[in-house]
């Protein structure tokens, strides 16, 4: 439920930034922007009183990796279950894959998701941002109109699902990046491996091929060369799974290439040794791989060489997840359980207060270019906050789970800060 306040006054919480962490302060909102952030706030007469003692404001969160299926994929997730399932989540807005019905690669099919998506976003007030595809309809062998989907209003291009093969075709990508600024989305995998799950005991008991990491790396070095040839270019790595991959891209950081990445909560959780043998929700693609890749990317999150966390939400009915991992469908959700990993990963230590805020809101903000909106909570912003019970550490269930689809690797994981409500603008969404 949610309540429309013109004015109210946050008192006695613990505030989180990318710059500080404020034991206890109030905050003072008036029309949907915040006012006041102040050691004491006397309470006007004219606004709410919310009282925020025990209990931790951070900004609100930016998932630039989610499949909302729209259009044309209801049976898998609607406009208006994805967007309940992100704000429940504590996320303001996310970046929608282009991996629909049709495919979201001319700006007909644009208008199409807009409409689906309109109504969602009034109710939930999370908005929804698209990206185009690189190739007509995933197939890997022509480019989209790059300039015509860039001047509708997509945030960036990808073909999310699949990895772009053809050399040229990547060459076409990066110069539309360096015409257009928006960053190209590599899901890194070149085909052939057969594989579904990484080495693993899982893996080897079902007796099945071992999805390679060299799948996802090799990949990630033939971009990164081709890449020289585009200096102005934007490459960003989806859901990297492989410390090879960090190496990578930590060295193109290094030479001054415009070269970003992301992981999944997902990969930060769990290694291919904590797969559950009846839970084909653990079948991911990139897969879970070895603890001293889980190793790899929390100390890469955490020090910096990897740009932010995004969910890779993926939602499927049950018929298409089954119980056969060499059958079911790829995908986990994960809008839900996002932050309250992150928070997990503070209460372990992993990650400071205010790193947490960078990867979860701040650094993906600012990769979509929306950091006006959302990514800080400081005096004349527009207000977007979460708020959090950092003391409470719940088993996570299917009532947690706001998503038509419950295709969760974290049911049954106890995860930190249960989630008290969402402050977008002069609304407060309460848990």
């Amino acid at each position: 439920m949610y309540h429309a306040y013109e004015h109210y006054v946050i008192k006695n919480v613990e505030l989180w930034t990318e710059r500080e962490v404020i034991p206890q302060c109030d905050i003072e909102v008036k029309d949907g922007h915040i006012k006041a952030i102040e050691k004491h706030i006397a309470v006007p007469k004219s606004a709410h009183l919310i009282d925020g003692r025990g209990w931790t404001l951070l900004p609100a969160g930016v998932d630039p990796q989610v499949h909302l299926r729209v259009p044309g994929q209801a049976e898998k997730e609607t406009a208006g279950t994805g967007l309940l399932a992100a704000l429940r989540g504590g996320i303001a807005a996310v970046l929608s894959m282009p991996n629909t019905k049709p495919t979201i690669d001319s700006t007909e099919v644009c208008e199409a998701a807009v409409l689906e998506l309109e109504e969602a976003e009034h109710m939930t007030g999370v908005k929804a941002y698209l990206t185009g595809s690189i190739t007509q309809s995933l197939k890997g062998k022509t480019a989209t109109p790059f300039k015509e989907l860039a001047d509708w209003g997509v945030k960036a291009f990808t073909d999310d699902g699949l990895g772009v093969v053809d050399d040229d075709l990547m060459r076409d990508a990066f110069k539309a990046s360096e015409e257009t600024g928006l960053p190209i989305l590599q899901h890194a995998e070149f085909p052939g491996h057969g594989g579904v799950l990484a080495a693993g005991p899982l893996q080897e008991k079902l007796g099945i091929t071992p999805y390679p990491a060299a799948a996802e790396a090799d990949m990630v070095a033939r971009d990164i060369q081709i890449l020289r040839d585009y200096p102005k270019a934007r490459y960003h790595v989806l859901h990297v799974s492989a410390h090879e991959t960090l190496e990578l891209v930590a060295s193109a950081k290094q030479q001054g290439l415009h070269v970003s990445c992301e992981v999944t909560p997902h990969h930060l959780w769990f290694s291919s040794d904590e797969i559950k043998d009846d839970a084909t929700s653990f079948k991911m693609n990139p897969p879970l791989r070895g603890k001293d890749d889980k190793r790899a990317l929390r100390k890469a999150l955490a020090e910096g060489v990897i740009d932010f966390v995004a969910t890779d939400h993926a939602p499927h009915e049950a018929s298409a997840k089954g119980q056969n991992f060499k059958t079911s469908a790829f995908g986990t959700t994960g809008l839900e359980t996002s932050l309250r990993v992150l928070l997990s990963l503070v209460r372990e230590g992993c990650l400071s207060p205010q790193r947490l805020v960078q990867v979860f809101s701040t650094r993906p903000a600012k990769f979509l270019g929306i950091d006006r909106e959302i990514g800080d909570i400081t005096v004349d912003r527009p207000m977007a906050a979460v708020l959090v019970n950092r003391d409470s550490l719940e088993v996570v269930t299917e009532d947690d789970l706001y998503s038509l689809s419950k295709n969760s690797c974290f049911l049954g994981e106890k995860l930190d800060g249960k989630i008290q409500g969402v402050f977008l603008s002069d609304r407060y969404y309460q848990f």
